[in-house]
């Protein structure tokens, strides 16, 4: 937010004040005229109120600039318009407190109504025989912009029909608007287009409005706040404004009071149809109550609002109180808290979350939005980061809606962060230093100490426990659920995994993973109890550990319980381990705890002990290299059969290696091991070697 001056205080000058009263008309200039934010709707009305403020004590520094932006529509940012307007299109007055509420009330004293204010550009629409044929913005209150092309193109506007079903002649006022629902098709649509995000759906509808000539359509709606007959038709002569919105139901037309009741929004507010007419508020407390009302129902509205209108209902109290230089005295607008806000982006944090996706976070500089001070926002996706230009420095709009973690939604204007280079992403996952996986805009590190959902496809993969049907999205899915660990796989129902909801069919509705599905996971989960040992060490994805480690280690220690009870030393003694992975085996182990006690209650292979004088294994106190492949097995299981014939898996081939396994003779493992003398065994006979029957000889 704009820090400004106090207006006793000895540093504000003429000078400064001036050049504020400018910035605030240029913001003012680019919210009305463009699709620009240079300023949140907080910082402008924080900056008007302080104008005001600064000409009661300084009372000659009044100028042309100052009456335009206190007194005229739209700050008086537009001199002039194409079409001219029978009656003044005034702007809203706006209600400090509520006691100016409570004022009004007493004012009109026959009653008035309270209604959301919407959030989108004041519309003007003609219509002769029941056929639209003019629609102007407001511009300068007199004139405004010709946009009868822009709201009849493609599908139209909603609830503004283009044709009515009966030949009415006359003219409606209203607000048109983007609703949360359209205004995330219109990012797509904008995306598709080769565009950048808009930033807010206020800034949506100003960016559609405003391309006469554009061959796409953006989806809006109109929401209309008042309605004249060209001839008076006596169905809307009721000098009401309940009257005459319940006669713009009729025709077609939507109302902001008519939306709103369709989220739930009731008390005070007229609703759309005429048989549900609700009585006018004559007392203050009423009123309160009204405007508390739907300011708790503002997050479910499914439109934007920045407060709440109220307004006399009779027309003989508006003709008695009158209209002011830009606002009408029968009316005011209170405002809610705004939930945007401006920030300074000081630094940019990145994290993995709980599906392994890449979980961006700005610091802020302290900002009051929505009703509180808040010091952190939310960020998009790095590829967003780059294509808006943001990084540490940048000036950017912060939302915050409702009980919603704030979001930093879009810069402010390019000349506002001229100079900023745009920040730079992590090469690799800041926790484990693996590669990002970048097919999606939404980075993913897959690596089962990052993520929920890493942990869960790891254990499920090929080489840990093979469970079939648990890939990533399943993974990610079970992750969205509430599934914390690989435990609580063996724990869902039949039900709960067909229930599991895997993402949306076109239409819409859940697409969810089925029960033959289901039924096919569970089979291969119970199937799972009886991999290795080794196996279940590796499917843990404890810290440094692998393939490989998960059969030293069970090779060393044959059950859960002896190697829950080795010490750093006696892992680091393990050939190829040493002190750092040992710490890691140990500090993971007592991490997981709990979920390897619930494994062994469901019954998966905690290992067992060898039997006392059983016969020596045939292939006790060998070392075997694998190279190539070997019919009926896996690199995986290969060497799983040599290790439980007795016989240890190497990778490489040494002096120590008693045989090098393959039938590829030009590799450098073949290559190596005639240079060292090391036998080399044919895939052929690997399952006579496993029983003794073949033995290594000298080459």
């Amino acid at each position: 937010m704009q820090d400004y001056p106090a207006p006793h205080s000895p540093s504000l000058t003429r000078a400064r004040f001036d050049a504020e009263v400018t910035s605030l008309r240029d913001a003012a200039d680019a919210y009305y005229a463009t699709d620009i934010l240079a300023m949140s709707d907080a910082e402008y009305d924080a900056g008007v109120d302080w104008t005001r403020a600064v000409l009661t004590v300084h009372p000659d520094w009044a100028s042309d600039g100052t009456a335009a932006l206190l007194d005229k529509v739209a700050a008086g940012t537009h001199a002039s318009g194409d079409v001219t307007h029978p009656a003044r299109m005034l702007s809203m007055g706006k209600a400090t407190d509520l006691a100016d509420v409570d004022a009004l009330v007493a004012k009109v004293g026959t009653g008035v109504l309270v209604e959301p204010k919407m959030d989108g550009l004041a519309l003007r629409v003609e219509y002769t025989d029941g056929r639209l044929t003019l629609a102007a913005t407001r511009g300068d209150g007199s004139t405004g912009e010709n946009v009868t092309e822009q709201v009849t193109r493609g599908f139209g506007v909603s609830g503004l029909p283009v044709c009515l079903g009966v030949p009415w002649t006359g003219e409606v006022r209203g607000e048109i608007i983007m609703t949360l629902d359209q205004f995330e098709r219109a990012q797509v649509l904008r995306a598709e287009r080769g565009g950048k995000p808009f930033v807010n759906p206020r800034n949506a509808v100003a960016g559609a409005l405003r391309k006469a000539g554009a061959d796409h359509w953006m989806p809006m709606t109109f929401a209309c706040y008042d309605l004249t007959s060209g001839g008076r038709d006596s169905e809307d002569d009721s000098q009401t404004h309940i009257g005459r919105m319940d006669w713009a139901a009729r025709l077609g037309f939507a109302t902001a009071a008519g939306l709103a009741s369709k989220a739930g929004v009731h008390a005070g507010l007229l609703t759309a149809t005429s048989d549900e007419r609700v009585a006018v508020f004559t007392q203050a407390a009423d009123v309160r109550a009204a405007i508390e009302q739907i300011e708790q129902r503002r997050p479910s509205l499914g439109f934007e609002i920045d407060g709440a209108v109220i307004k006399a209902n009779r027309d003989d109290a508006r003709a008695r109180l009158g209209d002011g230089s830009r606002t009408p005295n029968w009316a005011v607008a209170y405002k809610y808290a705004a939930q945007e806000a401006t920030s300074v982006i000081e630094d940019i944090e990145v994290g993995v979350g709980r599906t392994g996706r890449i979980s961006l976070r700005a610091r802020i500089a302290p900002t009051f939005v929505g009703g509180t001070t808040v010091t952190y926002a939310s960020l998009h996706n790095p590829a967003w980061l780059a294509e808006e230009g943001i990084g540490v420095g940048s000036k950017v709009v912060v939302k915050r809606a409702g009980d919603v973690i704030p979001r930093v939604t879009a810069p402010l204007d390019a000349a506002a962060n001229e100079g900023i280079p745009a920040w730079t992403p992590p090469a690799a996952c800041p926790n484990c230093g693996g590669e990002w996986d970048k097919t999606s805009l939404l980075w993913r590190c897959h690596s089962p100490e990052c993520s929920v959902a890493g942990r869960l496809a790891y254990w499920a993969a090929r080489d840990c426990l093979d469970v079939e049907g648990i890939g990533d999205q399943v993974a990610e899915a079970l992750a969205e659920a509430g599934v914390k660990d690989v435990a609580d796989l063996y724990d869902l129902t039949l039900a709960q995994w067909s229930a599991l909801v895997l993402g949306t069919t076109t239409t819409g509705a859940p697409r969810t993973l089925g029960e033959a599905t289901a039924v096919k996971i569970m089979a291969s989960l119970d199937a799972s109890k009886t991999q290795p040992f080794n196996r279940v060490i590796t499917g843990l994805g404890i810290r440094l550990t692998g393939r490989s480690v998960g059969r030293w280690l069970a090779r060393e220690f044959p059950t859960m319980t002896a190697l829950r009870a080795a010490t750093v030393d006696q892992i680091a003694a393990i050939e190829k381990m040493g002190p750092v992975k040992a710490q890691a085996v140990v500090d993971g182990l007592a991490a997981m705890s709990d979920v390897i006690n619930r494994l062994a209650a469901h019954g998966l292979n905690m290992g067992a002990a060898p039997a006392t004088g059983a016969a020596v294994l045939p292939l006790t106190g060998m070392t075997f290299v694998i190279s190539g492949s070997i019919p009926g097995y896996t690199r995986t299981t290969a060497q799983e059969a040599v290790e439980a014939a007795g016989g240890k898996a190497s990778s490489s081939v040494s002096k120590a290696t008693t045989a090098l396994i393959t039938d590829e003779a030009g590799t450098s493992k073949a290559q190596k091991a005639a240079t060292l003398g090391v036998p080399i065994i044919d895939p052929a006979d690997f399952e006579a070697l496993l029983r003794g029957d073949v033995l290594p000889a000298a080459t």
